[in-house]
């Protein structure tokens, strides 16, 4: 059994609850703040429970795709994520590595502490998860800011 590794990232936003969580299930903003740097990324998302998501660039031949497994607006969202590199999911003996991830939204004054949690068994002890969170969740303040 391989070992579980858990990161965390926290922003603050300067929106309330539900509008910060809007932007994380609405494929249009989705597109604004995630990947604006690939413009051939497509967002497909499907939020609710037991719904899918897919988001993709065949430019960089990378992406990310997987199962919403909670949706509570304005507070929680679970998701589980698999990685795709050049149209293939990370594996660990021949299996899809299939990692969770969790994204609350707290209250804090005048906006929202954005909080993700990404835990998997691959892959993330690299760093190369961590600072793709980071670069991601630095673009959602100025997202929201606009």
């Amino acid at each position: 059994m391989s070992e579980t590794t858990t990161i965390t990232i926290v922003r603050e936003v300067p929106v309330g609850p539900e509008r910060a969580f809007r932007a994380w299930v609405d494929p249009v903003e989705l597109a604004q703040w995630w990947w604006p740097q690939w413009p051939d990324t497509t967002y497909d998302l499907d939020p609710r429970e037991g719904g899918t998501y897919r988001i993709h660039s065949a430019a960089v031949g990378m992406g990310v795709t997987g199962t919403f497994t909670t949706l509570a607006p304005p507070s929680m969202l679970a998701m589980t994520w698999i990685w795709i590199s050049d149209g293939s999911p990370a594996e660990i003996d021949g299996e899809p590595v299939v990692d969770e991830v969790e994204v609350t939204f707290s209250p804090r004054g005048q906006g929202t502490e954005v909080t993700v949690r990404h835990t998997s068994t691959a892959h993330i002890a690299d760093g190369g998860a961590e600072q793709g969170w980071n670069d991601c969740l630095d673009r959602l303040p100025r997202h929201l800011s606009a």
